[in-house]
């Protein structure tokens, strides 16, 4: 699912033919697009005829802009949503679950969607009829998640991985094995590699969904989903196409002005950073292709914060979230690190520094007198995450796995090539260090 220049293949042999034949015969519309493999990165939807964006229109002193075409349109009735899950899996017994709050003995809305796929995967094998069967077979298979998605990868792999990844695999880790305890206590027998495999296409596959429907008004987004055939064909860009949900189903519309033929389209799942992109869907960006691509070195500085400054931090509004992208570190971990000069901040007798330090953070002090020393520990920071990544790339060039190793290093290559940038922006063009022993 990757930005990459690539020459398509069209998929009109096989599943993607007789699954490009289903959706056309149940409604589903993409006049202009056909699904293409797009190696590396897999496959996608490529355009078939040229295709208009939208335009700016003058009236009078005003400009509007057209919307543009409607390049693919699947409807509600084909969605795999919280209200049509026992049609999807008859007999399942899932809704019930989804009524129950997840703390007073339900399942989350992934859960149950991965319990139904996993469910419905067996009943295909034992020669049920499932109506959706020719959308499901174009799905991955579980060989294609094994290299790419680092929750299928043992712990000492995912260990190489940066802390800013690793600390949202562990997160993902967490979510996907209280998932897993509960559907087996509801008494659904899978095993952990069937469930993982449902519980990765549900995490890679589903649009946000909330309908103007009463049952979706308290409901919390993280149980706002859907599955979309066809759309689920589109790759992610920063600039990709709008999908919109309408009364009647989800729409794809261009963003950019046209598109020519043979020409790969994408969507945008969002304003992500690369360890998200890898972590959630298995693909990483080059760093030029992603805007919001920074590195969380929360898991490295929080450890370094005393009890005192995690308080003082904690009620200014500060505490976590500390980050740096190509150009520099985020204003949060600026802020985080000044105060670490004030060895208590807490005591009385530092209240005058505190309030230098509160004057920063509202923008009234420039903070130009501890800038030596700030940066002093942040080139620190800068020093162990080098030092890390130093380690992690020897180390997994011992991995058996190619693709395993060639994620690893990919992502630790990125990070280190930022640490370079940031690095350069403060030392300067001389490459030497200006700075100088300061405590508040």
């Amino acid at each position: 699912m990757t930005d990459r220049k690539t020459t398509p293949t069209p998929a009109v042999t096989g599943t993607h033919a007789l699954f490009t034949l289903w959706a056309r015969k149940h409604g589903i519309e993409f006049p202009k697009l056909i699904p293409a493999y797009l190696p590396p990165a897999g496959l996608g939807i490529i355009s078939t005829d040229e295709i208009a964006g939208p335009d700016p229109i003058r009236h009078g002193r005003t400009n509007d802009t057209s919307l543009g075409e409607v390049i693919a349109f699947t409807p509600n009735a084909l969605l795999l949503t919280r209200e049509n899950i026992e049609r999807f899996s008859p007999g399942c017994g899932l809704r019930s679950f989804l009524r129950q709050k997840v703390d007073d003995g339900g399942l989350s809305s992934h859960a149950v969607f991965a319990t139904a796929i996993a469910r419905e995967i067996r009943r295909i094998a034992e020669g049920h009829e499932n109506m959706w069967r020719e959308w499901i077979d174009v799905w991955p298979k579980a060989k294609e998640f094994r290299g790419s998605m680092p929750l299928m990868w043992s712990a000492e792999e995912g260990d190489l991985l940066p802390p800013s990844t690793k600390r949202l695999l562990d997160e993902q880790r967490g979510k996907f094995k209280r998932d897993f305890k509960a559907v087996v206590q509801k008494g659904f027998e899978f095993t952990k590699q069937e469930f993982m495999w449902a519980w990765i296409i549900v995490n890679t596959r589903t649009l946000f969904y909330k309908p103007a429907h009463s049952a979706y008004n308290d409901l919390p987004r993280e149980h706002c989903m859907a599955l979309c055939p066809f759309i689920d064909y589109f790759n992610h860009s920063d600039d990709g196409c709008k999908v919109q949900l309408t009364p009647t189903g989800f729409t794809v519309t261009p963003t950019k002005p046209s598109h020519p033929a043979n020409t790969q389209l994408f969507v945008t799942y969002g304003s992500h950073s690369n360890d998200f992109l890898l972590v959630e869907y298995g693909f990483n960006l080059p760093l030029e292709k992603n805007k919001w691509d920074e590195v969380s070195i929360t898991p490295t500085l929080l450890p370094l914060l005393s009890e005192e400054h995690k308080r003082v931090l904690s009620r200014e509004g500060f505490l976590g979230n500390y980050a740096f992208d190509k150009e520099a570190f985020c204003f949060r971990t600026q802020a985080a690190v000044r105060l670490m000069l004030i060895e208590h901040p807490e005591m009385d007798s530092n209240w005058r520094k505190v309030e230098v330090w509160k004057n920063f953070l509202a923008g009234n002090d420039d903070g130009e007198r501890e800038r030596y020393a700030v940066e002093e520990k942040l080139l620190g920071l800068l020093d162990s995450l080098e030092a890390d990544g130093e380690r992690a790339l020897l180390e997994a060039d011992k991995l058996q796995r190619q693709s395993i190793r060639d994620v690893i290093k990919m992502r630790w290559e990125q990070i280190l090539g930022m640490t370079n940038d940031v690095r350069a922006n403060m030392v300067g063009e001389t490459g030497k260090w200006r700075g100088r022993s300061h405590v508040m």
